[in-house]
This record gives structure tokens, C-alpha cells and sequence, in this order.
């Protein structure tokens, strides 16, 4: 499915911190005339995460990253120091410049490390 870019769908429940699953596609998404490249992970409960997607960005631009969630959780991104709380069956949207590899995590409401990778971004020239 596309949103503005692309979308990417992980499941995750009772999968340990250090569970990020194996390595899943890879992805490559493209910055808009804007210069700002749209991610979006929507994270659904009740089963593990099995494949965690790469999405590749173009180095540089706006990363405008959206998770969104069947159940309130914690999003995490340690590279960026970032976390934002999402309600059951809403989104939060992150941006920032696409400099580095960051993972995107989800927690349990208030809860400030560990989590399930569910998707990672990767900058690439």
C-alpha cells in the first residue's frame, strides 16, 4: 500500500527488546518536489513481527515519518532521542533531516528504551 511514498505494516506482541525479527524488504522511498520523503509503519497487535522492513531515503531531505497503531504505545527512535506517545488507532508524525540509519521501536505507554523494532530508515545518497 502507498501513502504519500510508501507504507509499511509490522505486528508485533510480546516480542523481547532485543527481538528486532530478521531482516525483512527493502524499500526505496523518494523525496517529493517539497524535499520531503514520507514514511509511514503501522504497527498491529497480536502477532510477532516476522520481517522488519528497510526504507531507504534520500540522504539530506525532510523524513516525515508517521507510525501509526491498533493499540496505545510508545514509539521510539534512540538515534534521534525521540519518543512519542500514539493512541489506540491513532498516528504520531515525526520530522527531521535523513542523515543517519535509525531504527523505529514500539514500547509500552511511558516507557523510555527497549521495544520491538518494527521498521528501520536508511539514508542513501
Amino acid at each position: 500500500m502507498l501513502l504519500a511514498g510508501m507504507l509499511v505494516t509490522a505486528t508485533a506482541c510480546g516480542v523481547p527488546a532485543a527481538g528486532a525479527g530478521p531482516a525483512g524488504p527493502t524499500i526505496v522511498a523518494t523525496a517529493g518536489a517539497d524535499g520531503m520523503t514520507p514514511v509511514r509503519f503501522e504497527h498491529r497487535s497480536g502477532e510477532p513481527v516476522e520481517a522488519v522492513p528497510t526504507v531507504i531515503v534520500p540522504r539530506g531531505t525532510t523524513l516525515v515519518l508517521t507510525v501509526g497503531s491498533d493499540v496505545a504505545r510508545r514509539v521510539l527512535i534512540p538515534e534521534q532521542g525521540r519518543a512519542v506517545d500514539v493512541t489506540a488507532g491513532g498516528t504520531v508524525t515525526v520530522r527531521f533531516i535523513a542523515l543517519g540509519t535509525l531504527s523505529v521501536r514500539v514500547t509500552e505507554p511511558g516507557a523510555d528504551d527497549g521495544g520491538t523494532v518494527i521498521g528501520r530508515v536508511q539514508p542513501r545518497h
